[in-house]
C-alpha cells in the first residue's frame, strides 16, 4: 500500500468511525488543494426509508455557508459603485421599520455581525416579511464593537443588493457566482422542484428532549428556502470548487471571481471576535477566531484558516480552507443542523490528512471519558428542595480502558419520571453537557460545574444537603414548556434554579446551546443571556390560571405546552 493509499484508507476509517459513533444518516467529504480533488468519500444514506445511498449527484442544503456567497455578491456591488460598505442599509431600503432605520446599521457591520442585531427572526419565512415585521431591540454595545451572529443582518444585506441591482439575490448568486464557477449542479434557492435531487434531511423524532446518538430520527418537512442567510443547495463536488476559490484567494482555473483587494477585505475586515471553534483531540487549536465579511477567519499555528458552518433543518455542513497550506475540506451531511458533527469531521480530517495518526479515534467516542476528568464527577450528589425529600444522583465508573473510563448514572427520588434506580451510561457531547438514557433524566442535559451536577431546575451537590434551604424559585408562574410552529426553534423550557430563571432548549437549529439566563428588564420582559450587550428578548404574556399563557421571542410567539 502506497502512502497516498494509506492516507485515503485512514481518512475513510476516521469518517466511518465518527459517522457510526454519532449516528449520522449520510454525507459526503472532500479534500481539495488549489489544483483539484485529492480525496473524496460518501457514506450512509440519502434516504433511509428507501435505502438510497449517498451518491455524488446528491444535493445538500449548505445553510449559512451561503453567507459567503451573499458577501461576495455585496462586494461585487461595491466594485460596480452601486453599494458602499459604510453606508446604512436604510439608505437603500427606505421602507425598513424604525428599529432597523438606524444609521449604525452599515453594510460592513451587517456582513461581519457587529451591527448589534438579534441572531434570528423565525416568525415568518420570507426575507421581506422578517425585515418589515421586526420590532425587536438593538444591542446596547457601541456599533462595530460586539460580534453577535445575526441571520437578520444577512437578510438585510441580500435585500439591499437586490434592490440596487434590480435583480433578485437568487439571480445574482446563480448567474454571477455559481455558473461562472462551474457549480452547475447547485441551486441558489430550494423549491419543491428540487426535491428529486436532494438528499433527504433528518431531525430527531422527538424534539422535547436532548437527542442522543442512536435515538430515532425522522425526515424533515420539506422547506423552500431562498433567504440571503442560507439559500444554497450544493453537491460535494460543487462545494469543493468553491473551496478552491477561497484557496485561490478569489480565483480558480484562470477565472477571477473577486479582485485581490476584495478578497483581502473579506478576510481582513474582521469583527473583534468570531465563531466558537470546536475543540477536538489531535486537532491544533485556533489562537484567534474573528469573523470577516462572510467568512470566519482563524489563526492556527501562524496560518490563516477560513471556516464556515451551515445548519439547516435536517442538514449540517462545514467548510474549512487553510490558505497557507493550500488545503480545504468540505463536509455535507443530512444530520440535523443543531449538531456540530460536520465541523468535527472537517477539522479531524484536515488534521489527519496533514499529520496521519494524529487524531485518536477513541477520544471522539461519546461513551468514553478521560479518567482524570471523570474523577471529580464520580460520587453521590444530593438535591434538597424546601419541604421535600432529598433527590439522589449517583455517578460511577462502569468500565475502564487505559486512561479512559465509562461512566454510569442513576437517580433516587423523583426527577420527573419513573426512575427505577437503574444505572444508564453517561455520554459526553461536543460541548460541556452530558446525556443519558436514564428514563428519569431525559428531559434535560446534565452539566458539571464547580463540583456540582446541574439538571434542569436542580443542582446536585456532593454529600448530604438535608436541612439546606435553597432560594425560592423566581417568577415561578413563568416556568414551564413553551412551543411554536417554527421548525428552527420549536420549543424550550423555562426553569427556576438558584433564584434565577433559565431558558433551556432541548435542541433546534436557531436555539441557544446550553442553559441561558433570563435577566429581568421589567414588565415580564427578559433579556436572553447574562451579557448586557445581547439584544434578544423574551416577553411573557398575561397570567391565566396562575401561569403565563404565552411567551414571545423577538416576535416569534410560543404558547404554553400542554405537556411538561
Amino acid at each position: 500500500m502506497t502512502s497516498s493509499e494509506r492516507v485515503r484508507t485512514d481518512l475513510t476509517a476516521l469518517i466511518t468511525t465518527i459517522a457510526r459513533q454519532w449516528s449520522i444518516p449520510g454525507g459526503a467529504v472532500t479534500v481539495v488543494d488549489r489544483h483539484g480533488e485529492v480525496f473524496t468519500h460518501s457514506f450512509g444514506y440519502a434516504d433511509l426509508a428507501a435505502g438510497i445511498a449517498v451518491a455524488p449527484p446528491h444535493r445538500f442544503q449548505i445553510g449559512s455557508i451561503s453567507k459567503t456567497f451573499t458577501a461576495i455578491a455585496a462586494l461585487r456591488a461595491v466594485r460596480s459603485g452601486q453599494l458602499s460598505l459604510d453606508e446604512p442599509v436604510s439608505a437603500v431600503l427606505d421602507w425598513l421599520p424604525e428599529p432597523l432605520d438606524d444609521d449604525s446599521l452599515t453594510v460592513r457591520r451587517l456582513l461581519n455581525h457587529t451591527a448589534g442585531l438579534v441572531s434570528s427572526v423565525d416568525a415568518v419565512p420570507d426575507d421581506i416579511g422578517q425585515a418589515i415585521c421586526f420590532r425587536g431591540s438593538l444591542s446596547s454595545a457601541a456599533p462595530g464593537s460586539f460580534f453577535h451572529y445575526s441571520n437578520l443582518g444577512y437578510i438585510l444585506t441580500g435585500l439591499a443588493v437586490a434592490q440596487i441591482s434590480g435583480r433578485s439575490l437568487v439571480e445574482l448568486v446563480r448567474d454571477d457566482i455559481l455558473r461562472p464557477l462551474g457549480m452547475s449542479d447547485s441551486t441558489a434557492c430550494v423549491t419543491y422542484d428540487d426535491d428529486p435531487a436532494m438528499a433527504r434531511g433528518y431531525r430527531p423524532l422527538r424534539d422535547d428532549r436532548p437527542w442522543i446518538p442512536g435515538d430515532p430520527v425522522t425526515a424533515v418537512p420539506y422547506l423552500e428556502v431562498a433567504g440571503a442567510d442560507g439559500n444554497i443547495a450544493a453537491t460535494i463536488a460543487d462545494l469543493a470548487r468553491f473551496a478552491r476559490v477561497l484557496l485561490g484567494r478569489g480565483a480558480i482555473d484562470g477565472h477571477r471571481l473577486l479582485e485581490v483587494e476584495e478578497f483581502a477585505a473579506m478576510v481582513h475586515a474582521t469583527a473583534p471576535s468570531g465563531e466558537d471553534v470546536l475543540a477536538l483531540p489531535g486537532v491544533p487549536a485556533s489562537s484567534t477566531s474573528r469573523y470577516g465579511l462572510g467568512v470566519n477567519v482563524e489563526q492556527v499555528d501562524g496560518r490563516t484558516v477560513l471556516s464556515h458552518g451551515g445548519g439547516m433543518v435536517g442538514y449540517a455542513s462545514f467548510l474549512l480552507a487553510d490558505l497557507d497550506h493550500g488545503l480545504a475540506v468540505c463536509v455535507l451531511t443530512n444530520a440535523n443542523g443543531d449538531s456540530p458533527v460536520a465541523e468535527a469531521i472537517a477539522r479531524t480530517v484536515a488534521a489527519e490528512y496533514e499529520h496521519p495518526g494524529s487524531v485518536p479515534r477513541d477520544d471522539l467516542d461519546p461513551s468514553w471519558w478521560d479518567a482524570e476528568q471523570a474523577t471529580e464527577r464520580v460520587g453521590e450528589f444530593t438535591h434538597t428542595a424546601a419541604g421535600s425529600a432529598p433527590h439522589i444522583l449517583r455517578c460511577r465508573i462502569t468500565g475502564r480502558a487505559g486512561a479512559r473510563v465509562r461512566l454510569g448514572i442513576d437517580s433516587g427520588g423523583d426527577t420527573g419520571g419513573d426512575t427505577g434506580g437503574d444505572t444508564a451510561p453517561l455520554l459526553r457531547t461536543w460541548g460541556d453537557a452530558a446525556l443519558t438514557r436514564h428514563r428519569g433524566l431525559r428531559a434535560f442535559a446534565l452539566r458539571f460545574d464547580t463540583g456540582a451536577w446541574h439538571w434542569g431546575p436542580r443542582t446536585f451537590t456532593r454529600g448530604d444537603s438535608r436541612g439546606q434551604r435553597l432560594p425560592e424559585p423566581a417568577d415561578a408562574a413563568l416556568c414551564g414548556r413553551y412551543r411554536s410552529y417554527t421548525p428552527w426553534f420549536t420549543n424550550f423550557r423555562v426553569v427556576a434554579r438558584g433564584g434565577r430563571l433559565l431558558l433551556i432548549a432541548p435542541g433546534g437549529v436557531e436555539a441557544p446551546g446550553g442553559e441561558v439566563e433570563l435577566v429581568p428588564l421589567g414588565d415580564r420582559v427578559y433579556r436572553i443571556g447574562a451579557d448586557p450587550r445581547l439584544p434578544e428578548r423574551l416577553t411573557f404574556g398575561p397570567l391565566v390560571g396562575g401561569v403565563a399563557a404565552w411567551a414571545e421571542r423577538d416576535g416569534c410567539r410560543y404558547s404554553r405546552a400542554f405537556t411538561d
